[in-house]
């Protein structure tokens, strides 16, 4: 085990009570790029494939939702077929372990619910739910929609279910995120750029309200220059370890 690894184990050891510990995981595409989902940003990722401003923003769904359809009825069916990796049942396993309450992730594969992971919050939304334009009623869908784009029963169309470059947040999951961050003693960023807010400010929250910080990824990011300490690897190799010393 490396020291950096040995030093985070120590850490959330220490911090630890007889019911648990305080903490949450903040986690981003690079949690689930071992499950073959894309990361959106660096090498082979979606940005460097497709123009965003086409595909992921406000302005695009309203100018073209037959476009927007196709490349997320896609990505619905990449999800349905994906498994969760290794990283996404470790965590599982830190919440089983009383080493965390929840799961915080940027992602909308579902991947930390099919690990196992109850507490959930998906603040950019799930890409496998949808909610009508008008009644604003939602569905999950279990398998690609056959209609592009697909209509609610009241006529209207379904959207995706996720935030869109140029929206706004949940508001609702947004604060209750910011009051995770004020209260635990330990924040585990996992596979994040660190480039993306309001996510990317969770961990600085939580270092100004004197919690520590535990930083696995594969780059060094923002989150890993302020972390006590930074894990360099692959999070599927190296989550698992940590996990295991717990």
């Amino acid at each position: 085990m490396s020291n950096a690894l040995t030093q985070a184990v120590e850490i959330a050891n220490s911090l630890k009570k007889n019911d648990g510990i305080s903490a949450y995981v903040l986690t981003g595409a690079g949690t689930s790029r071992a499950s073959n989902i894309p990361t959106f940003r660096g090498e082979d990722g979606l940005w460097e494939k497709y123009d965003f401003e086409e595909v992921a923003t406000l302005n695009a769904w309203l100018k073209n939702p037959v476009k927007i359809w196709t490349f997320y009825a896609e990505g619905i069916q990449l999800i349905l077929d994906t498994k969760p990796n290794l990283a996404h049942i470790a965590i599982a396993e830190l919440e089983e372990k009383n080493f965390c309450q929840y799961v915080i992730t940027q992602n909308a594969d579902s991947l930390h619910q099919k690990a196992g992971s109850k507490n959930v919050l998906e603040i950019h939304g799930n890409l496998t739910r949808v909610r009508c334009t008008k009644c604003d009623k939602k569905k999950v869908f279990t398998e690609p929609p056959k209609e592009i784009p697909p209509k609610c029963q009241c006529g209207s169309m379904y959207r995706p279910d996720v935030v869109l470059f140029n929206e706004q947040l949940p508001s609702s999951l947004i604060n209750k995120s910011f009051a995770i961050a004020k209260k635990v003693d330990l924040a585990i960023v996992v596979g994040t750029s660190a480039e993306v807010v309001p996510a990317a400010t969770l961990p600085y929250i939580s270092k100004d309200n004197g919690a520590k910080l535990l930083v696995f990824n594969k780059e060094k990011t923002d989150h890993s220059r302020i972390a006590d300490v930074f894990i360099q690897g692959k999070c599927e190799e190296t989550l698992p370890a940590f996990v295991e010393k717990l």
